[in-house]
């Protein structure tokens, strides 16, 4: 079934309101269907789960099954090997909508841990930037994989040159 960005939109603003361990269990979930053909899954009907569950097993990622003989009022679904990709693709998806709350976090905490150290050592702005670009180095070098060094110096250099800019108008 094609999935449409209003209902990923839907699915994401479900796993907004999840706790952590709700989410650990979807993690779970990926990990184990990297080595299982199906996963079942247990849960509480009408619970956060139920909901986004019945949700996923609208778009056949899951499936409802028969419940639990030792709890009649349980709702179990099975999950086959195929939703493993769409559900990772959704995580990180997930994840990624941090990021400009990272950003912006970092923006505020970073710099003054750099510039003013740097100039009350007497550092002028360039002594700043030569900072600056060792932090990008050691970075690259310890998380980017080699062959993507270049394609990430280009980043940053793109992104400074943007930043540099201004607004735009």
């Amino acid at each position: 079934m094609d999935v449409t960005q209003a209902q990923i939109e839907s699915l994401k603003a479900h796993l907004k309101e999840m706790s952590a361990a709700d989410l650990s269990i979807l993690d779970a979930l990926t990990e184990s269907l990297k080595q299982e053909e199906t996963v079942s899954l247990a849960t509480t009907p009408g619970s956060k789960n139920d909901l986004l569950w019945s949700q996923m097993a609208v778009l056949g990622w899951m499936k409802l099954d028969k419940p639990l003989a030792e709890h009649a009022a349980s709702k179990v679904y099975i999950v086959n090997r195929e939703a493993r990709e769409p559900l990772e693709a959704l995580l990180i998806d997930l994840k990624r909508d941090e990021l400009p709350k990272l950003f912006n976090q970092l923006r505020r905490e970073i710099p003054p841990m750099i510039a003013p150290p740097v100039i009350a050592a007497g550092g002028a702005p360039a002594d700043v930037a030569l900072m600056l670009a060792g932090i990008v180095e050691a970075t690259m070098r310890r998380w980017i994989k080699p062959g993507l060094h270049k394609e990430f110096l280009q980043a940053v250099f793109d992104r400074a040159r943007d930043l540099g800019q201004g607004p735009k108008s």
